[in-house]
């Protein structure tokens, strides 16, 4: 009897396990996809980041660049030795640097760039290339000009753009491919402001946006447009403070007339010469009497919260955020009575800071080539989700 009952018990087993791998037949097909090569490629797929797309934006005040034989507004040297060392010391440090993009404030004309570049591709850096306007500072002579790696888009047939009224040219020099005409009229790139003097009169003023450059590029398929700014220096001097921000005013028009409008990610990035309230930086004495800073992070008015983030926020130590040295006694050399303070800035459009891999001042350079130093953002565009 017992045997007859195994024998009974093994039969059911035997037919449950066969009415199972009929039911189980119709998914073979799908495991076998599965564990074949490209069903294992099509899951590793989906976790697999975007490939990376490094990118390096630095912005650096060359302090007065001029070429040899030029004449300047403000000469910083008056000769040819002291210039092509300054030259060579630019050069260094651009290649130093490594970056992709660099916004270079504070230089004469195109021939101190060109002067650098043909520096550069002598170092064996030979896809650099420079991109020049003719700024509107009848003082001091300064422009902005932009050195890259990678080419600009061309748009409107130029690489690189100003935005000043007709009428507001520096010299009587013909027009460079860089001075664009915004649709929209000319209203907007002037911008009116007043100050009370030493001696409490009231002066109304007219503000132009003098010493800035746009520029814009196409990056791993992402469209980024770079407005790079030189404004009004001293950030404690009431009628230097007015102009500054109405400056700031056109700026952010720019932002987004020429740049957003475009459908380009803005990056403002340059010597801003004022400090951000919300960014703490080395000198903490000093508070910034204006909103310029948090007006050019706040460009669209109908929009909620910032649009633009002060990269320095991610220098991690506080006593690395300095830009400037202010030498008081001009004497060359570091003193207690010398000021350093964060006045050059690399704001990012929100939407790529998530790209943002690290954020540092270049403190390796002296008083011999410049008074600022640089201030460099590496991304990694891969990070952010496709568009």
């Amino acid at each position: 009897m017992r045997i007859e009952a195994l024998s009974l018990s093994l039969a059911r087993a035997r037919s449950a396990c066969a009415a199972d791998l009929r039911r189980l037949l119709p998914l073979l097909p799908v495991v076998v996809s599965l564990m074949m090569p490209w069903g294992i490629s099509a899951r590793a797929e989906e976790r697999t980041p975007q490939p990376a797309c490094l990118l390096r934006v630095a912005c650096f005040n060359a302090e007065n660049l001029a070429a040899p034989g030029e004449r300047t507004t403000l000469t910083r040297f008056r000769f040819e030795p002291a210039r092509r060392r300054h030259l060579e010391h630019i050069a260094a440090v651009i290649e130093t640097l490594a970056a992709d993009v660099v916004v270079m404030p504070e230089v004469v004309s195109r021939a101190g760039v060109d002067a650098v570049v043909e520096l550069l591709h002598a170092k064996g850096l030979g896809e650099y290339r420079g991109y020049h306007v003719d700024g509107r500072d009848k003082f001091s002579g300064f422009d902005v000009a932009i050195l890259s790696r990678i080419e600009p888009d061309a748009v409107n047939g130029a690489a690189i753009h100003i935005f000043v009224p007709t009428g507001n040219k520096r010299s009587s020099k013909p027009s460079e491919d860089g001075d664009s005409q915004a649709a929209g009229g000319e209203d907007w790139m002037r911008r009116a402001y007043s100050h009370v003097d030493s001696r409490g009169t009231t002066r109304n003023e007219q503000a132009v946006l003098q010493r800035h450059a746009v520029a814009y590029f196409t990056v791993c398929g992402r469209k980024i447009g770079l407005l790079g700014l030189h404004l009004k220096s001293n950030p404690s001097d009431v009628s230097s403070n007015a102009q500054r921000t109405a400056e700031t005013a056109i700026a952010r028009e720019v932002v987004r007339r020429e740049i957003v409008a475009r459908g380009y990610a803005p990056i403002v990035l340059g010597d801003i010469n004022d400090y951000d309230p919300d960014v703490p930086m080395a000198d903490s004495g000093r508070r910034t009497r204006t909103t310029v800073l948090r007006d050019l992070k706040d460009y669209d008015d109908a929009s909620v919260g910032d649009e633009l983030v002060n990269a320095a926020q991610f220098i991690p130590r506080v006593a690395d955020r300095y830009t400037s040295h202010w030498d008081f006694n001009e004497n060359g050399a570091a003193d207690s009575d010398d000021v350093f303070t964060m006045i050059d800035h690399v704001l990012v459009y929100r939407d790529l800071v998530p790209a943002i891999t690290r954020a540092f001042v270049c403190h390796a350079i002296d008083l011999d080539i410049s008074d600022h130093f640089p201030v460099v953002v590496d991304f990694d565009l891969g990070k952010l989700p496709p568009e």
